[in-house]
């Protein structure tokens, strides 16, 4: 398996509120890259993870929407432009931490 060549967003907040939900990344360039690998941890409340694509860098596009992320799937990449976005419901996360990283 190739190696990882670069860590490509980072976040890691110690709390991420309700009332700051959605966390949200700027675009990130992914053009020249195949696969992404999400790892991540929340603890506390109810978190849900998504990756939407763009071809602008500007818009997501629903047409390539991509899975939801888990912290031991690949995700392929199908849009030059793709940003990370949680949902933080129920209550506040006491840890919150994500690495995307790209080869």
């Amino acid at each position: 398996m190739a190696a990882f060549t670069r860590q490509l967003y980072v976040y890691s907040a110690p709390v991420l509120t309700v009332a700051a939900s959605p966390l949200l990344s700027g675009w990130i360039d992914v053009s020249g890259y195949t696969q992404i690998y999400p790892w991540f941890t929340f603890v506390g409340g109810t978190s849900v993870h998504s990756i939407e694509g763009s071809f602008d860098g500007v818009n997501a596009d629903a047409d390539f929407a991509y899975g939801a992320p888990t912290s031991t799937t690949l995700i392929t990449v199908v849009s030059p432009f793709l940003r990370w976005r949680t949902v933080q419901t129920v209550a506040d996360a006491t840890k919150s931490k994500i690495v995307l990283a790209g080869r």
